[in-house]
């Protein structure tokens, strides 16, 4: 049994664990930008980790690849934890999707009717 986080609470779709490469870029930032690996996925956001320093409320551009098919989507951050003992120091970021197209929206939910459901 998993134990429930506040997190949880405010969730309206289940996460779905994933290992997956993207990178990401804020809008209109110079070189705020970098790689993510994505831990879940639900329809409604994602978990990731990098090693950019992002801020709450952060409007970020995402690609990422599920078997060489290119997701791309804008999202908001909505919380960030920095890892312990990370070195160098890395970030877990949770996102709401914000933009995203019918065809990736589709293709996603693809990817999470094939996945098991995690906290």
């Amino acid at each position: 049994m998993f134990k429930e986080s506040p997190k949880d609470k405010l969730r309206t779709f289940p996460r779905i664990a994933v290992e997956l490469k993207g990178g990401f870029r804020v809008p209109n930032v110079e070189r705020k930008e970098g790689w993510a690996e994505i831990q879940n996925l639900s329809h409604g956001g994602l978990m990731f980790i990098a090693s950019s320093l992002l801020n709450r409320g952060d409007s970020i551009d995402m690609t990422f690849y599920h078997k060489e098919i290119e997701i791309a989507l804008n999202a908001e951050v909505v919380w960030s934890e920095q890892l312990d003992g990370s070195t160098p120091e890395e970030f877990k970021y949770g996102l709401k999707f914000v933009r995203i197209s019918d065809f990736d929206k589709a293709y996603m939910s693809w990817i999470l009717a094939a996945g098991e459901e995690t906290r």
